[in-house]
């Protein structure tokens, strides 16, 4: 009788992963292999568009960019989800620029500015800390990207 029910129990289970694996491959996602060209919001743009390697970045985790990405729904841009969606600086009654970060945050050209910038400075001070210690080692340094105007806005 125990036999039995070990068997059932097992045979549940078993149903259970390849439903859990059939159901898993009915999810599709599609991922821009490429280069993704980021487009300002404004008409007004003092650089051009930034041609963004998507694929170069897929050693990263998705949600450190795509910060409000519940792992299921389709990724959209940042500019039409209500995150990044301010074409101007917000500015305060004052007509300087907010101190709200929250605003600032809003403001598409922090947002990139912020995240892509932020995370080449943070590659690069980790190699710089990792060669600073001379330390031997077969690690490989990690690329790092551009954190100059011009190396992502180049001119025409």
């Amino acid at each position: 009788m125990r036999k039995n029910l070990w068997i059932a129990a097992a045979a549940l289970i078993g149903l259970g992963l390849i439903g859990g694996t059939v159901w898993a491959a009915e999810v599709e996602m599609c991922v821009p292999m490429g280069t993704i060209t980021l487009e300002p919001l404004s008409a007004e743009a003092k650089r051009v568009s930034v041609e963004f390697p998507h694929a170069v970045h897929f050693g990263y985790s998705c949600q450190q960019c795509h910060h409000t990405w519940d792992r299921e729904s389709t990724i959209s841009g940042c500019s039409t989800q209500g995150c990044h969606d301010l074409a101007e600086l917000p500015k305060g009654e004052d007509g300087r620029p907010s101190k709200d970060a929250a605003l600032q945050a809003r403001y598409f050209k922090n947002a990139y500015h912020s995240m892509c910038i932020g995370c080449h400075k943070a590659v690069n001070q980790e190699n710089r800390k990792l060669q600073a210690t001379r330390i031997p080692t077969d690690q490989k340094l990690a690329a790092s990207g551009p954190t100059g105007c011009i190396q992502c806005h180049p001119t025409e």
